[in-house]
C-alpha cells in the first residue's frame, strides 16, 4: 500500500514537472513577444489566469495539493523549494497579466481622455494619476519580464538537479526518455544532450535498460520492446537485452493476435541462458500465455501452431 501511494504521488510530481516545463516553453514565446513589442494581453490568457484555465494556475495548484496537505516537515527540501519558486512565478505572472491588462485596455482611454478633458481641478488631477497608473503598469511590465525570465532560469537550474537525484528511479528515467522533445524546447538541443550525459554518462544505454525494465514490469510491452530495441542498438551483443527485447515483443505480439510472431519471439527464449534475477516471474507468464496460444490455436484447427506453443510452454517451463 505504501509502495503505491509512493508511485502516485511520483506520478504527480512528475505532472508538476511537465506542467512547469511546459509553462517555461510558453513564457520563452511571450518574452520573445514582448521583445519584439507585439506582446498582448490575450497571448498571456492560456499562460496564466484566475480561472482554473491557464497552465501557471493548474500548475500552482498541483502544487500546492501535494507539498503544503502533507504533515510540517515531511516534505524534502527540493520539494519545499519547488512549490515555493511555482508559486512565485504564478504571483509575478499575474502582476504582468494585469500590468499589460492596464495598458492594453485603460492607456487607449487614458490617451482619449487627455485629448478632451477639461479645465477643472479634479480633471487635471486625473490625467496626473493615470499618466502614473501607466508609467507604473509600463514599469511592471519590464519589472515582471525580467523576474520571471529570472525564477524561470533558476527553476531549470533546480530541475537538473532534481532529474540527477533521481537519475536510478525508473518513473523519472522513462519521464525524460518520453519527454526528450519537451526539454529540448526549454534547454536546447545541446544543452539536453549534455544533461543526459550527466545523467546517465556517454549514452543512453543505461537509460534505455532501466524504462525497458520498468515499462516490461508494469505490462506496456510495446514500449518496453521499443527501448529494449533501442539499447541494442547501442549494444547488439548484450545476451540479456535480447532476451528481454524477444520476451517483449512476443508479450506485445500476444496482446495483438499476432500468435505466430509471438511464438516466433518466445522461441528466442530458449536459445540463450538467461543470468538476469528476478525473471521467473516473467517467464511464468510466457509459459501461460503459450498454453493460451495453444487452446486458441486449436480452436481455429490451427494445430501446427498449437504443437509449437505446447512444445515452447514445456521448455519455458523447464527454464523456470
Amino acid at each position: 500500500m505504501e509502495g503505491s501511494l509512493q508511485g502516485n504521488r511520483d506520478r504527480i510530481i512528475l505532472e508538476i514537472v511537465k506542467l512547469l516545463l511546459r509553462s517555461e516553453v510558453a513564457f520563452q514565446e511571450i518574452f520573445s513577444r514582448y521583445g519584439e513589442g507585439r506582446i498582448r494581453f490575450s497571448a498571456v490568457e492560456h499562460w496564466v489566469d484566475d480561472k482554473g484555465r491557464s497552465l501557471l494556475f493548474n500548475l500552482k495548484e498541483q502544487c500546492h495539493a501535494l507539498f503544503r496537505e502533507k504533515p510540517k516537515g515531511s516534505e524534502r527540501q527540493n520539494e519545499w523549494l519547488l512549490d515555493l519558486v511555482i508559486g512565485s512565478i504564478f504571483h509575478e505572472a499575474m502582476k504582468l497579466r494585469e500590468n499589460l491588462y492596464q495598458l492594453e485596455i485603460y492607456r487607449p482611454r487614458y490617451i482619449q481622455y487627455r485629448r478632451s478633458a477639461g479645465a477643472t481641478d479634479y480633471e487635471k488631477d486625473y490625467i496626473k494619476r493615470f499618466e502614473r497608473i501607466i508609467a507604473r503598469a509600463e514599469q511592471g511590465v519590464a519589472e515582471g519580464m525580467e523576474e520571471t525570465r529570472s525564477l524561470y532560469r533558476d527553476a531549470m537550474a533546480q530541475l537538473i538537479d532534481l532529474f540527477k537525484e533521481n537519475a536510478e528511479d525508473p518513473f523519472w528515467v522513462r519521464f525524460l526518455l518520453e519527454q526528450e522533445i519537451l526539454l529540448q524546447k526549454v534547454y536546447g538541443p545541446k544543452r539536453t544532450r549534455e544533461i543526459f550525459r550527466l545523467l546517465f554518462g556517454k549514452d543512453l544505454l543505461k537509460a534505455y535498460h532501466i524504462a525497458g525494465q520498468s515499462y516490461l514490469e508494469s505490462g506496456h510491452y510495446d514500449l518496453a520492446s521499443l527501448y529494449f530495441s533501442k539499447s541494442l542498438r547501442l549494444d547488439p551483443h548484450h545476451n540479456d537485452t535480447f532476451l528481454l527485447h524477444s520476451l517483449s515483443r512476443g508479450m506485445s505480439a500476444y496482446y495483438q493476435n499476432s500468435y505466430p510472431k509471438a511464438l516466433s519471439c518466445f522461441g528466442k527464449l530458449t536459445a540463450l541462458k538467461w543470468s538476469l534475477k528476478a525473471t521467473r516471474e516473467q517467464l511464468q507468464r510466457v509459459e501461460e500465455v503459450c498454453r493460451k496460444i495453444s487452446v486458441e490455436m486449436k480452436e481455429e484447427k490451427g494445430v501446427r501452431g498449437a504443437r509449437r506453443a505446447d512444445s515452447l510452454a514445456e521448455q519455458i517451463g523447464k527454464m523456470l
